[in-house]
């Protein structure tokens, strides 16, 4: 697909990956409707991206919400689902709303919005979703909590199994697995270092890595260094094997630093 010219909606775009991919698609022509839970800096972006951009808040929790950005967006020529929590707790320490309420952002607010986007890209005969993932999607290590590690994983079944319900419709569907992700997420909010040999990549890889899916066609794309890539296809044939070398390799030192934010870290 073409990416000039098209109309996008693009959740969670005030944080780091989602500003990424919103100056990422406005300089390849897109119009956008960009969502965020923060009105002064979706207020500031809208401004940086220009006039053919618009802002809209919407509480992604709540499915009515969820259906009614996708009615105020319209037309919708590209989804990309961006918005996300982190979930960095053990599954023991979460109560049941709070497990509710990450599986409703993460999981069932971009299914919802990808069903609500459906009808009208079928009609047409063109359209693409875009879903973003994480590595936690790939393979369970240490440095993810359980319930995050789940809806993430959620999402790479969402996505692949979309795109063969929609074979032949002439919509598109990919799934983004970003790696550890430098000024931007956990490592900018704890300031720890990955372990040696894992490798980081920027926001804007991230967003470039949306624009070729899109134009591309591409079922999945993995933004992740060498490294972290051999791992990943490692944990397709041996996902036990993988957890158990991020354990060694010290992959938790992050989550740790985000349940203990008090703490000193090196």
């Amino acid at each position: 697909m073409r990416l000039e010219g098209k109309h996008v909606l693009l959740t969670g775009a005030t944080g780091g990956i989602g500003r990424a991919i919103a100056n990422e698609l406005a300089a390849r022509g897109c119009v956008q409707t960009v969502t965020a839970r923060r009105k002064t800096e979706l207020k500031r972006l809208v401004s940086d991206l220009g006039p053919s951009a618009r802002g809209l808040t919407a509480d992604l929790t709540n499915l009515d919400e969820v259906r009614d950005l996708m009615t105020r967006a319209a037309p919708v020529d590209v989804l990309v689902a961006n918005a996300g929590v982190g979930i960095p707790e053990d599954l023991e320490m979460l109560n049941d709303d709070e497990i509710e309420q990450a599986i409703r952002i993460n999981l069932l607010a971009p299914a919802a919005l990808a069903r609500a986007a459906l009808p009208a890209m079928k009609q047409r005969g063109a359209g693409h979703i875009v879903f973003i993932s994480s590595g936690a999607g790939l393979v369970a290590t240490p440095g993810n909590g359980t319930v995050y590690t789940a809806t993430k994983w959620g999402l790479r079944g969402l996505g692949l199994a979309l795109r063969q319900e929609l074979h032949g419709t002439g919509v598109g569907v990919s799934t983004i697995f970003p790696g550890p992700i430098r000024d931007a997420g956990m490592l900018a909010d704890t300031g720890v270092a990955i372990p040696r040999g894992f490798g980081t990549s920027s926001p804007q890889d991230v967003a470039r890595a949306v624009a070729q899916a899109i134009e591309g066609d591409r079922p999945e794309t993995t933004v992740a260094s060498a490294g972290l890539r051999l791992l990943v296809g490692l944990g397709a044939v041996a996902p036990v094997l993988v957890g158990r070398l991020a354990r060694l390799a010290g992959a938790g030192r992050v989550r740790e630093a985000m349940l203990s934010p008090a703490q000193p870290t090196q």
